[in-house]
């Protein structure tokens, strides 16, 4: 099942509205640190796809990830689309680890490197090149 926020139902609408008619793909992709998160694109549906009309829009997905991931919700804060399913929520963060990963145990990124008890990788460099350059 593919759940779609109505503020994300327009936020789509908006978008398609000038472009050729196309399935709208959920599809897994990796982030930052390695992490998995879910994103979506315009693309043709493949046999090994679910289909799901929603508000007269055609989501796909191939079926093993939704099986492995499914319930979906797409929701939409008016700017960008926040796609979570089971075990997989949108990154959030300061953009250097908005992901939860393994070096911190998957716990999620407070966003301020400088206040983070349990630092990743990445903001251990930032903070070390602060320090070199003070």
């Amino acid at each position: 099942m593919i759940e779609v926020t109505p503020k994300a139902t327009l936020a789509i609408a908006e978008y398609c509205q000038d472009k050729e008619k196309m399935p709208i793909r959920v599809f897994l992709k990796i982030g930052g640190c390695g992490m998995q998160s879910l994103g979506l694109a315009l693309e043709a549906a493949q046999p090994s796809d679910e289909l799901y009309e929603i508000d007269g829009h055609t989501y796909i997905i191939e079926r093993k990830l939704m099986q492995q991931y499914g319930p979906i919700k797409i929701s939409s804060d008016g700017f960008s689309f926040h796609i979570s399913g089971i075990g997989i929520h949108p990154p959030l963060g300061c953009g250097t680890c908005g992901y939860g990963c393994g070096s911190r145990r998957g716990t999620r990124c407070c966003g301020v490197c400088s206040r983070c008890k349990t630092p990743c990788p990445t903001g251990q460099r930032m903070r070390s090149r602060r320090k070199n350059h003070s």
